[in-house]
């Protein structure tokens, strides 16, 4: 992919609409579960990678589930976007203690539907 045509998609309203995308097509959170869009409505500790997420150009999505708040943090990643021709996105998973849950790459392909990355 082109740069100029990735720092579009890196616009924080772009990427998270793209996280939004991935998460809910892999059902991470579950349908109907109120999505928390205030960084305010978030426990301290995933308000601090809330905000630490903006601060490295990255977007965050937040979801009340039956187990918890779970929080998703997404960045661009220029090098596997390049390389696939797709966006790309380095994705993390906390649960509402802060906790790492999962750390994974995605790609989305060119029908909309999302791929998980091997790196």
């Amino acid at each position: 992919m082109k740069t100029a045509t990735l720092r579009k998609l890196q616009i924080p309203s772009r990427l998270a609409a793209l996280l939004e995308s991935l998460v809910t097509s892999q059902q991470w959170a579950h349908p109907g579960a109120p999505r928390l869009g205030d960084r305010a409505d978030l426990p301290s500790v995933l308000q601090r990678l809330a905000v630490n997420a903006l601060k490295t150009d990255g977007a965050w999505q937040a979801w009340s589930c039956y187990d918890g708040v779970r929080l998703f943090v997404a960045e661009m990643s220029l090098e596997l976007s390049r390389e696939r021709g797709q966006p790309a996105l380095k994705i993390r998973y906390y649960n509402d203690q802060g906790k790492l849950q999962k750390y994974s790459h995605w790609t989305q392909l060119t029908d909309g539907e999302w791929q998980q990355i091997a790196v």
